[in-house]
């Protein structure tokens, strides 16, 4: 059987092909690369791209360089390119719920945030209300720009009793620096209620004597005063009351109608009103007439107040008496002792 013949391989074509991609490649390294940020490659040359806040109004070419021209207002462009325009900036809505947080300029953009109480939703791509956190949960702080509020339960010792998306935890209320008492408990929804007041606590062994004591005074203190008044009010009547005429001098004590009163002097005048008992005699019969009656003062204190003898009124009766005699007239003694 004849041997198999040998397969060639193709080798001197491989190598003849890589022969004719040898220049190329040479050619390749030799061009330098354009730098990639601030410059690009056009007409086999390498050319400058804009700066930040400029555009591009017309390319290089073989002789001259880019033409880069500023931004107008509301545009920018923040990057060196190669664009023929600027951008816009955005428009911060605050009819839905937008604000500006970063006013921009020709190299940055404007920035837009949702206001407070609102954050950013994807879904959307607007604003949409926090959530509120319910009774019994608080808001986590700080508070995220443009975030959700994120709620967590309140700890033991801290409550929440309403729907709010920026109100934390609060802590519950010390009735001890109050001076006051727990009435009831709080829970994570309620506040601690404390008692009106702290009971009263009585040192021991000390009488509470301050307030009785002051109302026994003020009580005497009243009934002084009233009975001052009384008194003043009678004297000052009893005072009007008083008539007659002194006689003596030294040590005396006379009676004015009725009334005994002291009088310095040796002579006791007394004075006593009686009325007449005669039939109507003349115009005066029943008028009271006033008779004295005369006693000694130092050495007979018996005969005091009208006890001596009595003398009769000169002229008679008491019809007699005319004018002037009606009056009570004194009549005075030696005095010494009585026989």
């Amino acid at each position: 059987m004849a041997p198999r013949a040998r397969r060639r391989r193709p080798l001197p074509a491989l190598l003849a092909l890589c022969a004719l991609l040898a220049p190329l490649q040479v050619t390749v390294q030799l061009s330098p690369p354009c730098p990639s940020e601030r410059h690009y490659e056009l007409l086999g040359r390498c050319c400058s791209k804009c700066e930040p806040g400029k555009y591009m109004s017309s390319k290089c070419t073989t002789t001259s360089d880019s033409v880069c021209l500023p931004c107008g207002r509301d545009e920018y462009l923040a990057t060196w390119n190669e664009e023929d325009k600027c951008l816009l900036h955005k428009v911060c809505d605050t009819g839905k719920a937008l604000v500006a947080v970063d006013p921009g300029n020709r190299t940055a953009p404007r920035r837009c945030a949702c206001t407070a109480g609102y954050h950013w939703s994807q879904d959307c791509e607007c604003c949409r209300r926090n959530t509120e956190c319910a009774p019994g949960l608080g808001a986590q702080h700080p508070l995220q720009l443009n975030k959700d509020t994120v709620c967590k339960p309140c700890l033991v010792g801290y409550f929440s009793d309403a729907f709010s998306s920026t109100d934390r935890c609060k802590p519950w209320t010390n009735c001890t620096i109050l001076g006051k008492t727990v009435e009831r408990p709080g829970t994570e929804k309620s506040d601690v209620v404390c008692s009106s007041s702290l009971p009263s606590r009585k040192p021991p062994n000390e009488p509470q004597i301050y307030l009785p004591g002051l109302i026994i005074l003020l009580f005497f203190i009243c009934v002084a005063v009233v009975a001052a008044v009384i008194s003043g009010v009678y004297y000052r009547k009893k005072g009007k009351a008083l008539t007659g005429n002194v006689t003596g001098n030294g040590n005396s004590t006379f009676i004015s109608s009725g009334q005994v009163m002291n009088f310095k002097g040796d002579i006791i005048v007394v004075y006593v009103s009686q009325t007449s008992q005669e039939g109507a005699a003349g115009a005066g019969a029943a008028e009271p007439v006033g008779r004295p009656v005369q006693e000694e003062s130092p050495a007979r204190r018996d005969s005091f107040a009208g006890n001596g003898p009595r003398f009769p009124a000169p002229g008679g009766g008491a019809c007699g008496l005319r004018g002037p005699e009606r009056a009570s007239r004194p009549v005075q003694e030696q005095g010494g002792p009585e026989a």
